[in-house]
């Protein structure tokens, strides 16, 4: 199975106090600077939440089926292969999309067995890609091998916020860490963090390795980790 699970990059944005609210970064962050890097890594795919997409990419009135009917377990549904994909873990199908290309990468939806049989239809009509995977909510480890089997997804971005980069994280999936440091402080406490929704308060931090260090334009600093297994 692990010949068939991506190399996942978590690449983010942040202020030195680990806040990720990009607007906030416009004015201490050159613009255009953290997409330049996500090509230069070049990934096949980059995987993002519900909240993430619904506030960057899908439509605003979110899908309302007219029967909940649970799908299930379902084969994974490749509506067409592509050069390159953007990927959206939404648990129960809630969000709405126009089309299957989102600026030229082709859409994949991550879905749990809750989805309603309808919420698929609708994805199949629009020719968007599926993977279901997990029976109350989604199984992380079971999707990204079916991404990388099904799709040909060799290295896979995440570029969530703090809590599917948190999820990613605890289920042992991510392998670097690449993190654009802004020069500039937040300070909001209700502000989401680089890694958050880890439940266990008892536990070591997660151990990574330092690959490189590089200063970029306006006094930012691009940092790559390696993350150490156990």
């Amino acid at each position: 199975m692990s010949e068939s699970i991506p190399y996942i990059i978590c690449h983010m944005a942040t202020t030195i106090d680990g806040k990720t609210d990009g607007a906030a970064m416009r004015k201490v962050l050159k613009s255009g600077e953290y997409e330049a890097l996500h090509t230069k890594l070049g990934g096949q795919a980059w995987i993002c939440g519900r909240q993430t997409m619904e506030e960057h990419f899908s439509q605003k009135e979110p899908f309302h089926p007219n029967s909940n009917v649970p799908a299930g377990p379902q084969p994974v549904h490749v509506a067409r292969r592509a050069d390159s994909y953007a990927i959206c873990v939404d648990t129960l199908g809630k969000l709405n999309w126009s089309s299957g290309d989102l600026a030229g990468d082709h859409l994949i939806c991550v879905v749990s067995e809750r989805v309603s049989s309808e919420y698929l239809a609708t994805l199949r009509e629009k020719h968007i890609s599926y993977v279901v995977a997990g029976e109350s909510s989604v199984d992380l480890a079971k999707a990204v091998h079916l991404l990388g089997e099904h799709f040909g997804i060799q290295t896979l971005l995440l570029e969530g916020g703090g809590h599917i980069n948190g999820g990613f994280l605890q289920a042992g999936l991510i392998d670097e860490v690449s993190l654009l440091l802004a020069p500039g402080v937040d300070g909001r406490h209700e502000v989401a963090g680089l890694f958050d929704g880890i439940a266990d308060s008892h536990r070591a931090a997660f151990p990574l390795k330092l690959k490189s260090v590089e200063r970029r334009e306006a006094d930012a600093l691009w940092i790559r980790y390696s993350v150490v297994r156990p």
